[in-house]
């Protein structure tokens, strides 16, 4: 998807893209664009909050033991037998399981929900993934919500009847939740509250930034803005 977006926009001589350019939201202004469309994406989450864990899960430690898929997807990887806590039921809990198996890692896919990637029926994928798994002798426990971990040990608990079962690690991957990266977006909206000098129109946050999704939602979002840019929204 990325590979073709960028091979589309190399086509056109009216977009120019500048890598490795963070800016601030001085810089942003500066600029002087008419518009501003913030698309700076989430970060996964690696305080245990998820759909069955509301308040985070308060025992998680050592802090270094801990991943997520933002850590995974930059090559820091965990050595020994790890956990991967999916409690995200769509792809990136298996793919995760399946690459750290792929490197020799001893993998527990664990998850509250009563199968793996379960939202993964709906585009087919969930039993792809769970093949996958069991064929690279992937350890598979559904039906078991993270309480606690420690660097050694982690408990888990029934989802139905709460009993506790205990499964030894030395790290654990959480795939929960994602938060937006909205800083900029807010930084920028306070700018144009607060002077009546700003240059620029609009500004919208897209994407993830708006709304962590799965990467379809994503590219509509941006297709969303670009054709709703400057026309005029019948509500009625």
């Amino acid at each position: 998807m990325r590979d073709y977006r960028l091979q589309q926009i190399d086509k056109l001589d009216t977009v120019e893209i500048y890598r490795e350019s963070e800016l601030t939201a001085d810089q942003v202004v500066e600029i002087g664009a008419d518009h501003i469309a913030v698309a700076t994406g989430a970060t996964w989450r690696r305080d245990g909050f998820g759909a069955n864990a509301l308040s985070g899960i308060a025992k998680l430690g050592p802090v270094a033991a801990l991943f997520t898929p933002d850590d995974i997807m930059t090559g820091r990887l965990p050595e020994g037998p790890t956990i991967v806590y999916d409690d995200d039921h769509y792809y990136m809990g298996t793919v995760i399981a399946e690459l750290l198996r792929s490197k020799g890692v001893d993998v527990t896919l664990m998850t509250p929900a009563d199968v793996i990637s379960s939202w993964g029926a709906y585009t087919t994928d969930r039993g792809r993934a769970q093949t996958r798994l069991m064929e690279m002798d992937v350890d598979l426990k559904v039906a078991q919500s993270l309480v606690s971990f420690d660097g050694s040990r982690a408990v888990s608990a029934c989802t139905y009847t709460g009993r506790e079962s205990e499964t030894e690690a030395t790290a654990i991957v959480l795939v929960t939740t994602r938060l937006p990266n909205d800083a900029l977006y807010h930084q920028l909206q306070s700018i144009q509250l607060k002077s009546a000098d700003t240059t620029f129109k609009s500004i919208r946050k897209i994407g993830d930034c708006d709304a962590p999704a799965i990467i379809a939602a994503a590219v509509f979002s941006g297709h969303r803005y670009a054709r709703e840019l400057e026309e005029e929204i019948d509500t009625d």
